[in-house]
């Protein structure tokens, strides 16, 4: 059985692979080496850039899925009815896109790794806007509509003198319809 928040798990790793991977040259500072669904968890120094997708943020548990209506979910500018007359509801699926940039072998500047680490973030936010959910609807009829970018955190660690490390998420949330 397909469940909504695996299969718009699926399609961003999918559309995080094309646009982080496929689409760079595989030489590049920038190119992702490892995407993935879940958590991230190979050795750091050996790969530059690694991007993991989550639903959910294993940091914060209060990070939930819910009808759009939820009191503790984020405002982002939407307006949507929670439910619909003769059934129906509007939920948020949320979750978490890992961004690890460890640029030490590379041995880059500071300015080189600030420059080199912004791509990265802006290439996955970038990714995750224009993703296509046309059809996207599981076993149980929910059914995707639109996924946003509302927040991100992302910061320099590491450092000099030329070890540095920029890590973060990206958070999202998926507008969908149950039925």
């Amino acid at each position: 059985m397909a469940q909504i928040v695996n299969m718009i798990l699926d399609a961003l790793t999918t559309r995080l692979t094309e646009v982080c991977q496929v689409q760079v040259n595989a030489d590049d500072l920038t190119y992702a080496d490892v995407v993935k669904k879940g958590l991230l968890q190979q050795s750091k120094t050996q790969k530059n850039v690694s991007i993991g997708i989550s639903g959910g943020d294993h940091d914060d548990p209060n990070y939930t899925d819910g009808i759009v209506t939820l009191e503790k979910l984020p405002n982002i500018a939407m307006q949507i009815a929670a439910r619909e007359i003769g059934g129906g509801q509007t939920w948020w699926r949320r979750g978490v896109v890992r961004i690890e940039c460890f640029f030490i072998r590379e041995r880059l500047t500071e300015d080189e790794a600030h420059v080199a680490g912004y791509e990265v973030l802006g290439r996955v936010q970038s990714a995750i806007e224009n993703i296509d959910l046309t059809g996207l609807v599981d076993d149980y009829g929910e059914r995707a509509q639109q996924i946003f970018c509302f927040g991100n955190t992302y910061f320099e660690s590491g450092g000099p003198p030329k070890s540095f490390i920029f890590r973060g998420k990206v958070l999202w949330q998926c507008f969908t319809e149950r039925p």
